[in-house]
């Protein structure tokens, strides 16, 4: 069954952002090399939870995001659906593969980046 793990945001400094939502509890924290950012996780309530990212530098996957749009909401990812069936499943739903399979070094799991027809990125965790 597929379920909404997060929501993104795309932050200049992810402690004063951080500090600006209300509710969040802290669960992990990470300099994910591969994607050459800082990223935290943090639950809101009893399922939800924010995702944090902010970029080090312009090899980082939301460099150009964050440049272009400024701080806030960049992709909603979603679980439940295995690597076996994503193929599939964004060719049913008109997605565009953007980037992935890679490693998410914050959940230690393959994670794929897609595009909506109306542009929003969406993440699946694999």
């Amino acid at each position: 069954m597929i379920r909404i793990h997060h929501v993104g945001y795309v932050v200049r400094d992810l402690n004063a952002y951080a500090a600006s939502l209300p509710g969040l509890e802290f669960e992990a924290e990470v300099v994910d090399e591969i994607q050459n950012a800082r990223i935290a996780l943090y639950r809101v309530g009893d399922a939800s939870r924010i995702e944090l990212i902010q970029p080090l530098g312009e090899s980082a996957f939301t460099w150009a995001h964050l440049n272009r749009s400024g701080e806030g909401l960049h992709h909603i990812c979603y679980e439940g659906i295995g690597a076996d069936a994503i193929d599939d499943y964004l060719r049913q739903h008109r997605l565009m593969r953007v980037r992935g399979p890679v490693h998410a070094v914050l959940f230690d799991r393959n994670v794929l980046f897609a595009v909506t027809r109306q542009r929003a990125i969406v993440e699946f965790i694999l």
